[in-house]
């Protein structure tokens, strides 16, 4: 989850992509423009802690949708983000969860490669 503070307001998010440099977020679209500075309040996932930062904008775009996270215009906003300040051990919390997080999806994917290797469905034998 993420929140954005919009006009003072804080406006519910969902994180779709997080990195240590930065986030994309995804909401229904509700009209305005790109905010191109905002604070940002991140929930790092699978630790369960919230952190601060200060953002900006590096691209804004609006897509049609058909899904019910479309909002009563059928229309998602997704928005990057480059985190330009956060407390130095909320970053290495971040820095922490995408290293291990990575680690994870790698040895998931090499996990795959070798059980399609061991049942030779790429031909290919050791």
């Amino acid at each position: 989850m993420c929140w954005e503070i919009v006009k003072n307001q804080q406006v519910s998010t969902v994180a779709v992509d997080l990195s240590t440099m930065g986030v994309r977020i995804e909401r229904p679209y509700v009209g305005g423009g790109t905010v191109k500075e905002t604070q940002l309040e991140l929930e790092i996932p699978e630790i369960d802690e919230l952190m601060w930062a200060k953002a900006e904008a590096t691209f804004d775009t609006i897509s049609q949708s058909n899904s019910p996270n479309g909002g009563p215009m059928n229309l998602i906003r997704r928005t990057g983000y480059r985190l330009v300040n956060a407390a130095r051990r909320d970053l290495k919390r971040l820095e922490e969860y995408v290293m291990e997080a990575d680690k994870k999806r790698r040895r998931r994917w090499y996990n795959e490669a070798r059980q399609l290797v061991a049942r030779g469905a790429m031909g290919i034998t050791f």
